[in-house]
């Protein structure tokens, strides 16, 4: 049963719409595998925050012994990991590092795991008159691949290679996580009701609405006001420093402000890659996006945002308004200043 679809890919950007859907193959795997299905409870895009830390996870299994977290990545080229975990790719012949998707999927596990023991007597049953809890249940961790990539599973160590599926088979290999109910009740493995199954999706469904709700809400209430025709000029206020605070996935403002009797031509949260220059920049639009080319080393330096500074959605589009180039989160719609050009530059 899937209890959360793919939200629709609205954007523009090249990379963050093959990273979609790659995700969209992933979930249309597990739908034809489970969507019939009354034990097996899918959730995608779920936006999880516990203790002041926030995660989302691409795809969530919730089965009768416990949960399986799926990352899927979009990778076209090889993928080695070494005996260390670590993980590298190819694209077009050159290799380069990446974050493992296991230990991404490890720390979601983690925050998961503790958010749903702070709620147990809203999720789960008791035996005898004492809450049960989560212990003894299953908690698997995979990474699901693009099938054009090749892997090297040879080189791989064996915990790693047997979480990392390609996308026409984890419907297969999820399936093969849960095993059939024969062997599980030879097992005696804790089992989840199907009271229980629905209170885990339901808790976990109104979890993330909440959080999308309130994150709309923090971003539209920390938007700057329109000055009354009537006052005073002021100077502009600094950008916000995005870094969360604890028990919020919201941006906090920063309140120290520019004398009022400062120019500011440009703000930027851009500095030249090569020199460091934050002024002498100049707003472009190439092949790959809009960029900086800087004045003063003529080097050229990307807008793309790595992340959300708010739920750390890695789809984010740049997008320019005048002088004025803007980032926004596709997943979460909170928009922030990345570069303004000065007056009178090109």
């Amino acid at each position: 049963m899937i209890l959360k679809e793919k939200d629709a890919y609205t954007g523009a950007d090249e990379r963050g719409y093959y990273g979609h859907k790659q995700e969209q193959d992933v979930a249309f795997h597990l739908r034809r595998e489970f969507g019939n299905s009354e034990q097996v409870r899918i959730i995608h895009d779920l936006v999880i925050e516990h203790g002041g830390e926030c995660a989302q996870i691409d795809h969530l299994v919730i089965h009768p012994y416990g949960f399986i977290i799926i990352e899927s990545k979009s990778i076209v080229g090889e993928v080695q990991v070494n005996a260390e975990g670590e993980w590298s790719r190819s694209y077009k012949g050159n290799w380069s590092g990446m974050a493992s998707p296991i230990r991404q999927a490890e720390l979601q596990k983690d925050l998961l795991h503790a958010l749903l023991s702070n709620n147990l007597a809203r999720l789960l049953g008791k035996l005898l008159g004492i809450q049960t809890k989560l212990g003894g249940r299953d908690w698997q961790k995979l990474c699901a691949v693009s099938s054009t990539a090749i892997l090297h599973r040879e080189k791989m160590p064996k915990d790693v290679a047997d979480k990392v599926v390609k996308t026409e088979f984890v419907g297969g290999k999820v399936k093969e996580i849960i095993g059939n109910g024969v062997s599980a009740f030879i097992k005696v493995k804790p089992r989840f009701t199907l009271q229980e199954l629905e209170n885990l999706g339901n808790f976990l469904l109104e979890h993330t609405s909440t959080l999308q709700l309130g994150t709309a809400k923090a971003v539209q209430e920390t938007k700057v006001q329109e000055p009354t025709p009537n006052a005073a000029p002021v100077s502009e206020p600094a950008p916000l420093s995005y870094v969360a605070t604890p028990g919020t996935c919201q941006p906090e403002p920063d309140t120290a402000e520019p004398p009022a009797d400062t120019p500011s031509p440009a703000i930027s949260l851009l500095t030249c890659k090569q020199c460091g220059e934050a002024d002498n920049l100049t707003g472009m639009y190439g092949q790959y996006g809009y960029y900086v080319k800087c004045g003063s080393c003529n080097a050229n330096t990307s807008m793309k945002q790595p992340s959300c500074p708010v739920c750390s959605w890695k789809s984010v589009k740049v997008s320019k308004d005048g002088p004025s180039y803007t980032a926004t989160c596709r997943k979460c719609e909170h928009d922030y200043l990345v570069y303004r050009q000065a007056e009178g530059r090109a």
